[in-house]
């Protein structure tokens, strides 16, 4: 051999393995993998065909221009070309190929390439056809697919391996076909001899977890185990997030133990899972606690931990908050990406903080990261609710101009904004511009504008839309009069919201209890409580059942205007009825009779809901310790107070507030001091009205001081006077033996010192 071949034949060598060792260590690009191949296929050999395959891979998942999989094709056919005399595709090369076709949705193509397989004569094996089972289940074929695997494959002389049973047990799972993936599982892997691993127990546990059946995945968990398959990390995140999902708290404390108990650490997935728990249901203080407690274990946040608790203070619009944990992800070298941007943008806008909203809008991209359509959609919606009309169809304009494509929410904000401003021409322009981006509007869509406009006050809109609906061809439901009724019930206007009942009709729709019951929520509002009992009949009559919602609307008019022994009557055929009264309409009942001075009756209706162990609420204790204040009985009222707790409940703000205004009026003074300690201790913060309310039971009783000590606590928590508290002030403070305390009020309030009668 020659000195220049042997060098060229040293020098593919070097080149091949170049290419093994680029791929291996994961940073070989696009552009570098096109050229390698380029190069590799002009001076190729039969061997080559590992070092191409191992190119073909890379380029297949690389990021880059377009979609990496559509050059997969081009290349193998360029191959193939190549193949008389250098390199021809292995078994590996079609199953990267079927891969590739499956990817882009081709499933047919990929068949076609399955076909040329077995035209070679070539023996097909597990890897090849576990690309067409990912391929038909993706498309959601998993029935075509659990056929390949259960008869198919066996044709082919083909075992399925562990991955193709994982393939098929994930799509019935997706599918909630969550039996035969049971079936599957403990079965035919059993009867064919494949033994499930933690990823297959793994992607039952899932499913289950998918479709709240969170017992059943705890039992597959303890078959696992038994068999010796030990559970991992993301075993117990599908678990712990089935009992977050369902809101099963003690459920989840018990799976971290367990985990525990395991030898399993909590991982960055499951911390966030607790975060997102948290935050779903309000409780802020404890997702941080939980956040800061990763830090101090040592697990890195990353940018869905950052944005879970982010999402949180949002939403409970504590922006302070929200700010020092931006600062410190800052600090911490994490990058907000599109979802963190959005939801302070979110925050913003919906605080109508809209030159906020704007900086943040202007900030992404000074950060390198587009706007998106949730981006624009939340600017245009908090603009079109400030009346801003114009700029949000400015921001809409250049939205198209940049190629975001707007979704419904986008038209949903500007038809309603145009709607508050009558743009009707502008608002059917709109929608040729919907039926130009695809999307066509339905009833929901309408009904979505008209229950915001009508509660806003705004139903004349409301009832043009509808008109507009009928032109457009969309045909109003029942839900879009009922949003109509809604409105002009809410606006006092109750002969407008009568007649939309016989319009209803006359268009070929049936009234549902929704329509009457918010007629009969109108009336009784309205005081109108003879015409919500007319209505009611007529509802029977209609045959329109009524529900619980229905008869505690009438329970609660009847005793609001007095007609004590009509309510009386009315409660008692409801219990005659059968009807299972919830503790909703026990509470009507409750304080029905105690309004009306039937304490001793109310107080036998409370004893036999206890001795029937009815599940109670903690506004039934608040209407029975304020029945037994007013009617003199302090004592009855501190020993219900007292009982709380044996019923498994904690006392609320109402709660609280009742007994410390009352302690204040009987001269207890430093009882409800030590009270309103022990409520802040346990958790409960005292809302606007308590304060107020507390300081002028202060003032009433001439108490200066300690009614200073609750001003402080209004000004602290950012808390506005009331008309009645202010005005209490100025009429104590106005009387010369008062005005030389007012130095033991904040300092903001030593003004009224100088107050003259």
């Amino acid at each position: 051999m020659s000195r220049r071949l042997s060098a060229a034949r040293d020098r593919f060598l070097e080149l091949e393995r170049a290419i093994v060792d680029r791929v291996r260590s994961g940073n070989l690009g696009l552009d570098d993998a096109l050229e390698l191949f380029d190069e590799l296929l002009h001076h190729a050999t039969p061997s080559s065909v590992i070092a191409i395959n191992k190119l073909l891979t890379a380029i297949s998942g690389a990021r880059g221009r377009g979609s990496s999989s559509e050059l997969v094709p081009s290349l193998f056919n360029r191959m193939a070309r190549a193949c008389s005399n250098k390199v021809a595709p292995n078994l590996h090369t079609y199953s990267i190929l079927i891969n590739c076709f499956c990817r882009m949705g081709c499933l047919e193509l990929g068949f076609a390439a399955f076909g040329l397989i077995l035209k070679t004569g070539w023996r097909v094996d597990a890897i090849v056809i576990n690309q067409l089972l990912k391929g038909l289940s993706n498309r959601k074929c998993v029935s075509e697919a659990m056929d390949i695997l259960l008869r198919r494959m066996p044709e082919f002389g083909c075992t399925p391996d562990e991955v193709s049973y994982n393939i098929i047990l994930k799509g019935l799972c997706d599918e909630k076909r969550i039996e035969e993936a049971l079936q599957l599982l403990f079965h035919k892997m059993d009867d064919r001899g494949i033994s499930p691993t933690v990823v297959t127990y793994t992607i039952v546990i899932d499913g289950l977890c998918k479709v709240q059946a969170v017992d059943r995945a705890e039992g597959v968990l303890q078959q696992m185990i038994h068999k010796g398959v030990k559970p991992d990390n993301h075993t117990y995140n599908c678990l712990i997030h089935g009992y977050c999902s369902s809101g099963q708290g003690k459920e989840v404390v018990r799976m971290l133990k367990e985990m525990s108990a395991h030898g399993i650490q909590p991982n960055v997935v499951t911390c966030n899972l607790l975060l997102g728990y948290h935050c779903k249901n309000g409780r802020c203080t404890e997702a941080r606690k939980i956040f800061d407690s990763m830090i101090e274990k040592g697990i890195k946040p990353d940018v869905t931990t950052y944005n879970t608790l982010l999402h949180g203070y949002a939403i409970k619009g504590a922006l302070s908050d929200m700010h020092r944990l931006l600062d410190l992800m800052a600090g911490n070298g994490n990058s907000p990406d599109h979802h963190t941007f959005n939801i302070i943008l979110f925050a913003y806008a919906k605080g109508g903080m809209i030159d906020e909203a704007m900086h943040i809008f202007h900030q992404m991209r000074q950060q390198g990261l587009s706007p998106d359509v949730v981006t624009y959609a939340a600017i245009i919606d908090a603009l079109c609710k400030l009346g801003k009309v114009y700029d949000a169809m400015l921001k809409f304009n250049q939205m198209i101009n940049e190629g975001v494509t707007p979704d419904i929410f986008v038209f949903c904000s500007l038809v309603y904004g145009l709607c508050t401003l009558d743009k009707w021409a502008k608002i059917d322009e709109l929608f040729s511009e919907m039926l130009n981006q695809g999307i066509h509007p339905n009833a929901t869509f309408f009904n979505t504008i008209m229950c915001n406009l009508c509660r806003e006050g705004r139903v004349m809109e409301a009832q043009s839309l509808i008109d507009l609906m009928v032109r457009v061809g969309v045909r109003p439901n029942v839900i879009s009069y009922n949003s109509l009724i809604d409105g002009y019930c809410l606006a006092g206007r109750m002969k407008e919201a009568i007649e939309l009942l016989d319009d209803m009709v006359r268009v070929g729709l049936k009234p549902d209890d929704s329509s009457y019951n918010t007629l009969l929520h109108g009336y009784s509002r309205a005081g109108r409580i003879d015409d919500a009992v007319r209505l009611f009949r007529e509802m029977l009559s209609n045959e329109v059942k009524p529900g619980i919602v229905s008869y505690n609307t009438i329970l609660h008019g009847l005793f609001q205007s007095g007609k004590f022994s009509e309510a009386k009557e009315h409660y008692v055929n409801m219990i005659k009825s059968g009807m299972q009264l919830s503790i909703y309409t026990y509470n009507i009942i409750l304080n029905g009779l105690c309004k009306n001075n039937c304490v001793d009756e109310a107080f036998k209706i409370f004893q036999n809901l206890c001795s029937m162990d009815f599940q109670l609420d903690i506004i039934t204790f608040s209407i029975m310790i304020d029945a037994f204040f007013k009617s003199g009985r302090k004592e009855d009222a501190m020993d219900m107070f007292a009982t709380i707790s044996a019923h498994g409940l904690v006392p609320n703000v109402v709660t609280y507030s009742l007994m410390i205004q009352n302690l204040i009026k009987e001269g207890l003074l430093e009882e409800s001091d030590n009270l309103f300690s022990a409520m802040e201790k346990s958790g409960c913060i005292p809302d606007s009205f308590m304060l107020n309310s507390l300081v002028r039971r202060l003032l009433h009783r001439g108490d200066i001081m300690r009614a200073g000590a609750y001003l402080s606590k209004i000004d602290e928590m950012n808390f506005s006077l009331e008309a009645a508290t202010t005005s209490l002030l100025i009429s104590v403070f106005s009387r010369e033996e008062y005005q030389h305390h007012a130095k033991s009020l904040p300092e903001k309030y030593h003004f009224l010192k100088e107050i003259k009668k």
